[in-house]
């Protein structure tokens, strides 16, 4: 059985002022009537129904998340006791549904992309799941890129591996860190590179292996709490586990070692939406390159992004900024500084504004 995991312990702090400690980016409406979790979910529920979809998340965000999912059974919605990156995530829910499927197949996301082709990307689910049945493969999507883009990591084509009906599956060559813009140029003009979009199909014993193998010191925690796992001592095990292990990635910590890692070229109109700025690319846009959500009027205004949910905002002869109204705090940025808006965490906490974080 095909199973999803949807890795949803972000904090989102570069989607400040709206998204907040209890409310990160993947429980917040960004593109419509739904948040992005549950248009995660909607996605891939006619290929894994709700019973097979774990969601991994933090415990600040646990009771809103069940709140948000009430489909979802409660023994579904995994805790990490703190965060560690991808790969502690992967690897506990990984071993808890080992115990239930051995034999089943693990589809790993983030909650919080966007994916503007539902049906292609459901399609591209079914091909890698048919080639991680035929054989131990680590099968990660890799995004035909449409422009150079040094917001995401890249991943080089090595030659075709394996073929599933008309669909062809590069073995990887290697993984590349968020490249400068001349770099990324020339990663576009040669099409072997695809970006790299977090997203992964594999048997979950060939990931277990992986774990046994690249990351033994994950390995060998999961392995020593699995007796505890799906049962009520499984809180208190996962939070010894997790007081034993560092925080690595799954790209650093596994996928850029193994050597049966797989990438599916897929065309899907994906975007991980990883700051203000990228909504530029997912927001209908006006003549003039705003792109806006809520009530927002321009004179002379261009290529800005502005979200007003509540009251108007009239915006008048400016370029290139971000606007971000919410009825506690107003955030106005450069587009080009998007990235940085993180950094406000710290100086809100400075400033005795922490009941804003």
């Amino acid at each position: 059985m095909i199973h999803g995991v949807i890795m949803a312990g972000g904090s989102g702090t570069r989607f400040w002022p709206e998204s907040r400690k209890n409310r990160p980016k993947q429980l917040l409406n960004i593109m419509g009537d739904q948040t992005m979790i549950r248009c995660t979910i909607r996605r891939i529920l006619p290929e894994i129904p709700i019973e097979r979809i774990t969601v991994v998340t933090c415990a600040s965000h646990a009771d809103e998340m069940a709140t948000q999912l009430p489909e979802l059974n409660k023994e579904m919605i995994v805790i990490e006791p703190e965060g560690r990156n991808t790969a502690p995530c992967i690897a506990l829910a990984a071993y808890k549904l080992h115990k239930r499927d051995p034999d089943g197949i693990m589809a790993v996301m983030p909650a919080d992309h966007v994916i503007g082709k539902e049906e292609e990307f459901r399609q591209a689910l079914r091909i890698a799941v048919q080639a991680a049945c035929q054989g131990d493969h680590l099968v990660t999507f890799g995004v035909i890129p449409h422009r150079p883009e040094t917001g995401y990591g890249y991943i080089k084509m090595g030659p075709a591996h394996l073929y599933v009906g008309t669909a062809t599956l590069f073995k990887v060559d290697r993984f590349v860190e968020k490249p400068d813009l001349i770099t990324a140029e020339q990663y576009v003009a040669s099409r072997t590179y695809l970006w790299n979009s977090g997203m992964f199909v594999w048997q979950i014993t060939s990931i277990i292996q992986a774990f046994e193998k690249y990351l033994p010191a994950i390995g060998t925690e999961m392995k020593r709490i699995s007796p505890a796992l799906n049962t009520p001592d499984e809180s208190a095990a996962i939070a010894e586990a997790y007081g034993r292990m560092g925080a690595v990635s799954i790209d650093h910590g596994i996928m850029e070692k193994a050597d049966n890692v797989l990438t599916l070229p897929v065309n899907v109109e994906w975007n991980d939406v990883g700051c203000w700025a990228s909504l530029e690319d997912v927001w209908k846009q006006d003549e003039c390159g705003n792109a806006t959500k809520g009530r927002v009027m321009f004179v002379d205004g261009k290529r800005c992004v502005v979200s007003s949910p509540g009251k108007l905002t009239a915006v008048v002869g400016v370029e290139d900024l971000i606007i971000v109204d919410t009825p506690d705090a107003l955030m106005v940025c450069r587009k080009d500084r998007a990235q940085d808006v993180r950094r406000l965490q710290e100086l809100l906490k400075k400033q005795g504004f922490e009941h804003l974080l």
